[in-house]
């Protein structure tokens, strides 16, 4: 078997890191590979050989297989077999929850653990839903009408939220303390930014809070909540500016300076690679008109 390589996806980088394929029509569907992004492949024609990590089986029709963030995996066809599968892949940070710091904590062992199950056959009770959900978010995802990024979120945060209730126990139970004292360290940065978003934010602010120098303080958080933390003011910033923009009495420029965008032409700019449109746009589109 080839060595397994970190995978780099088409939509790092990119305003909406998801997507769905489907995969035929040759003897390696998936070539071993690992990646931090989280992913759920469903057997569409088996059965086909799937390894994760260190397992190695045989999957059948139907079932749906969850990889966790840097699980190795792969999927081959047996021989007479022409399997086909179905992917969804997605960048951890969709889920990130500015706000509700229950959920990203939840989050944060959820991607540490090694007690997620990988497999939902048909008669898991939470096949069903995984199920449907998954293709609720292909038909969304290959049609790509106007807004369909919402309803591939909502289909998403459906299946993790069940997947967090399904393993609540476990996860509390079983993950590593280094990890949860990461997070609860981490916590007043947290806090900090989210109070001050509107404000001038110095990362050497933060921590000076935390006793953490920039480098290290970086790279933990970004072991934690699946980005940087200047990308994670920013999304904090970008999710108040669109609550705001649902307010018609208040001017883009009065919402730029309160999301803390000093400069207008900036806040176009960024709300734009954030969200698909600009704030204008945003409020024509997500406001009834007269």
């Amino acid at each position: 078997m080839e060595p397994a390589q970190k995978k780099v996806e088409k939509f790092e980088g990119s305003r909406f890191p998801f997507t769905m394929t489907i995969q035929q029509d040759r003897f390696s569907l998936v070539d071993p590979h690992w990646h931090e992004h989280l992913e759920f492949i469903k057997i569409l024609q088996g059965p086909v050989r799937f390894q994760i990590d260190s397992q190695s089986f045989d999957a059948e029709t139907d079932e749906i297989y969850f990889i966790n963030s840097c699980q190795v995996h792969s999927v081959t066809c047996l021989p007479g077999v022409s399997g086909r599968i179905r992917g969804m892949v997605f960048d951890r940070a969709l889920l990130l929850s500015p706000g509700n710091l229950e959920i990203t904590h939840l989050l944060t062992l959820f991607y540490r653990s090694n007690k997620i199950l990988n497999k939902y056959g048909k008669s898991h009770p939470f096949w069903q839903e995984l199920n449907a959900e998954i293709e609720k978010a292909y038909q969304e995802f290959t049609q790509a009408n106007v807004g369909y990024e919402y309803n591939v979120l909502s289909s998403v945060y459906r299946i993790m939220i069940s997947l967090l209730r399904l393993h609540q126990q476990d996860l509390n139970k079983h993950t590593p303390r280094h990890y949860v004292n990461q997070y609860m360290r981490l916590k007043p940065a947290i806090d900090y930014m989210e109070e001050h978003f509107a404000d001038k934010v110095y990362m050497d602010r933060i921590c000076e809070i935390i006793n953490m120098n920039t480098d290290y303080f970086s790279s933990v958080f970004k072991k934690v909540f699946g980005l940087p933390p200047v990308q994670y003011l920013t999304k904090v910033r970008i999710d108040h500016a669109k609550r705001l923009l649902l307010d018609q009495q208040r001017s883009i420029t009065e919402i730029a300076e309160l999301s803390g965008f000093c400069n207008i032409n900036y806040f176009d700019k960024v709300f734009k690679e954030q969200s698909g449109f600009t704030p204008m746009e945003f409020r024509k589109r997500y406001i009834n008109q007269d």
